[in-house]
Formats: C-alpha cells, structure tokens, sequence
C-alpha cells in the first residue's frame, strides 16, 4: 500500500471516528434532556492550535532529514511552549474575535517552526 494511501485512510479513519462521537453525543443529549457537551472557547483553541503546531513541526523537521528521536523532541518542546503561552495568556486566548487568534496562532506557529528548523543541524551527533 503507498504511504498517501494509508495516510488517507487514517485521516477517514479519525475522522469518520470523530463524527461518530459526535453523533453518540447528540443522540444521548436527546433521549436524556441534557445538552450537549461543548468545550470552552479556550479549551478548544488550545487543542486545535496544539495538534496543528504538533502536524507542522513534525513535517518540516522532517523535511530537514532529523531522526525520529529529534523529531519527537521537537514536537514536544513546540507543544510545551506552546501550552506555556496559551496558560499564560489563558484570558485574553479566550476573549480574542476569530480573525485575531487566527492571526496571533499563524505568527506563533510559523516563529516556533522556523526556529525549531535552525536548530536541528545543531542536534545532529557528530
């Protein structure tokens, strides 16, 4: 099977897997009275925004030829400082209009990418 292949089937998987939770959630909500179980605005940036960061610095780490072990330990020092500055700023993430945090996540993810990107050859064992 080639790799864009498997990659999409997991991506239908996930997704597929997503909207089946989803689904359960509203169909429960429904027979019990309750509503439905939503996330915070905060909760739901810093999740999205993580797993996108994570994607991001995974693929062009990889670009730059890194080893699996430094890949890893790029994707977590990005999504710690990430989570750092989300908890740091926990208020104002919560209160931003769309178009702001938008832009505020692009410049973060694009500035902890490109730095993480400088720094490999640096990590490379002699």
């Amino acid at each position: 099977m080639k790799p864009t292949t498997r990659d999409n089937l997991i991506y239908l998987t996930v997704g597929l897997g997503v909207a089946a939770l989803v689904v359960a959630d509203v169909f429960y909500a429904d027979s019990h009275g309750r509503t439905m179980w939503m996330p915070s605005r905060y909760a739901f940036r810093v999740v999205t925004t993580t797993a996108l960061l994570a994607y991001f610095v995974a693929r062009e780490t990889r670009k730059v030829k890194a080893t699996v072990f430094q890949v890893i330990a790029c994707v977590l020092f990005a999504s710690v400082a990430h989570l750092g500055m989300g908890f740091a700023f926990r208020h104002s993430i919560g209160q931003l209009a769309g178009l702001s945090f938008s832009a505020w996540v692009v410049l973060e993810m694009f500035l902890l990418v490109q730095f993480l990107v400088q720094v490999i050859p640096h990590l490379k064992s002699a």
